[in-house]
């Protein structure tokens, strides 16, 4: 064991899982997140294939969402700030404050 302590484990790194642990983190919990990938999972999923001798990625996932809920959004624009999200202009332009991850 490496003495790593969590009040909370997450499983899962998809949409509802970042939500939940980012929700937690914010109140003071130590939050451990456990996802069978090497990043965010779900319908925020990338995959990486290599074509030509050159690794490339494609999202996997949803192509947008869009946050209602105003602590989802709070999330989301933490998300934004962090650059692991960005606003989806073509969307965004007719649902408001639609993203893609």
């Amino acid at each position: 064991m490496d003495g790593h302590h969590s009040d909370f484990l997450v499983i899962g790194a998809g949409m509802a899982g970042l939500a939940s642990a980012a929700a937690l983190a914010r109140s003071g919990a130590r939050v451990t997140v456990l996802d069978k990938g090497r990043g965010p999972g779900g319908r925020m999923a990338a995959r990486r294939v290599e074509i030509g001798g050159e690794t490339v990625s494609f999202d996997h996932g949803a192509q947008y969402f869009t946050a209602r809920d105003p602590a989802f959004r709070e999330t989301v624009a933490a998300w934004v700030q962090a650059g692991v999200a960005a606003r989806w202009p073509a969307a965004g332009a007719r649902h408001g404050s639609a993203c893609r991850g």
